[in-house]
């Protein structure tokens, strides 16, 4: 559990203390009960709550989906730039292929742990990058053929590059910071209501009070574990890239031919 959590629910825990100790002082009478607070008060909370939780569980699947798609995307362009080699001279062609293992080492062994634990990426995958794009240009274009053949390479190391910026991007994302205080707020007051209001027997309203709390906190849960695209419910981990690196030995291994 990490520190942030545990600082959410220790705040969750004294806002309900507050909010019952509150409600218990101040009760609701049953005119009230029955008239603005049931019938206006109680429904308008209940919707901000639902509202601010669907706008957070939809920004939370989107960013952990794309994060995914993303990776996949970027390994395809690897793979792409692996079996692209076959036309460049051996000299270039072993270079190039070296530069790009590199590149996808360092993508699986240093950046996934950053993104995770700091949510940004280890410059050890940028400066991978720069060599790959060295090592890509000195191949010569000697020909229509040839220089086809680097143009198209050039273009998978741009995808690449704009890739590992998307990355970045997903490596911060998070649910907003409102979306999560007004679902969290908004639904303390749903739990809380049912104990100033004192409609009923207490047994129901302990019991409806209890099932609003479980249903809120694992909606809270469900939110906190959509925030980081890299941990959590959906997390993203580097078995694109991993899939594309054991790639890259089938592909030496067609290239070498029986």
């Amino acid at each position: 559990m990490t520190a942030s959590l545990i600082v959410v629910f220790v705040i969750l825990a004294v806002l309900l203390v507050a909010g019952i100790v509150v409600a218990r002082k101040f009760v609701i009478s049953p005119d009230d009960s029955d008239g603005p607070v049931g019938s206006l008060i109680a429904p308008c909370v209940l919707s901000i709550y639902l509202i601010a939780l669907a706008m957070g569980l939809v920004i939370g699947w989107e960013n952990n989906r794309g994060a995914a798609d993303s990776a996949v995307e970027e390994a395809g362009y690897a793979t792409a730039l692996y079996w692209g080699t076959a036309a460049f001279p051996d000299k270039e062609g072993d270079a190039v292929r070296a530069d790009l293992r590199d590149y996808v080492d360092t993508v699986i062994e240093e950046d996934w742990p950053a993104m995770r634990e700091q949510r940004e990426l280890d410059p050890s995958g940028a400066a991978a990058l720069d060599r790959l794009r060295v090592s890509v240009n000195e191949v010569p274009a000697e020909g229509s053929a040839a220089a086809l053949e680097r143009m198209e390479a050039r273009q998978n190391v741009t995808d690449l590059v704009q890739s590992r910026v998307e990355r970045a991007d997903s490596a911060q994302a998070t649910v907003p910071g409102v979306i999560l205080l007004a679902t969290a707020v908004s639904g303390l007051a749903v739990v809380v209501l049912p104990f100033a209001m004192r409609v009923g027997q207490a047994r129901t309203r302990i019991f409806w009070s209890v099932v609003n709390l479980v249903f809120i906190v694992s909606s809270l849960l469900i939110l906190l574990a959509l925030d980081h695209p890299y941990t959590g419910l959906l997390a993203t981990d580097s078995g694109a890239f991993e899939d594309a690196r054991a790639g890259f030995d089938r592909i030496d291994a067609a290239l070498a031919g029986p």
